[in-house]
C-alpha cells in the first residue's frame, strides 16, 4: 500500500482493541493475585524468586507481545516511523521482561540444587524465547 490511498479502518477495530486490552489486563491481573493470593507473593531473593517467572512470562510474552503485534493496526493513520518505534520498543520491553523470567527462573533452580532444562514445559519455554529473539532478529 506504498503510495496507495491510506487503508480503511474498520468500524468494529477500537471494540475489538479494548476487549483485547481488557482480557489482556485481566490476565496480567490474576497471574498477580494467583501469585499472590495462592503462591505467597513475589521475592527475589527467597524461595518465592520463582514467582517472578509466571508472570513475567504473562506480562512479556503474551500482553506486550500482543500490544506490539496490535500497533501497526491501531495506529494506521500515524507515521510510519511512529508506528515502527512503538512496535519495536513493546518488543524489547517483552523481550526483557522475559528474560528477567527466564533469569528468576533459573536462579531459582540453582538455589534449590534443581536440575535445569529437565522438562518438556522447560524445552519449550527455551524453544518459544529463542524464537521470539530471534524473529525479532529477522524482521
Amino acid at each position: 500500500m506504498e503510495g496507495g490511498a491510506a487503508a480503511s479502518t474498520p468500524a468494529a477495530l477500537p471494540y475489538y482493541v479494548a476487549f483485547s486490552q481488557l482480557l489482556g489486563l485481566t490476565l496480567v491481573a490474576m497471574t498477580g493475585a494467583w501469585l499472590g493470593l495462592y503462591r505467597g507473593g513475589i521475592a527475589w531473593e527467597s524461595d518465592l524468586q520463582f514467582n517472578a517467572h509466571p508472570l513475567c512470562m504473562v506480562i512479556g510474552l503474551v500482553f506486550l507481545q500482543g500490544d506490539a503485534l496490535l500497533v501497526y493496526r491501531v495506529f494506521r493513520n500515524e507515521a510510519k516511523r511512529t508506528t515502527k518505534v512503538l512496535h519495536g520498543l513493546l518488543h524489547v520491553f517483552a523481550l526483557v521482561i522475559a528474560l528477567v523470567g527466564l533469569v528468576a527462573v533459573f536462579g531459582y533452580h540453582r538455589r534449590k540444587g534443581y536440575a535445569d532444562l529437565y522438562s518438556l514445559h522447560s524445552w519449550c519455554g527455551i524453544l518459544v524465547f529463542v524464537l521470539y529473539f530471534v524473529q525479532g532478529q529477522v524482521q
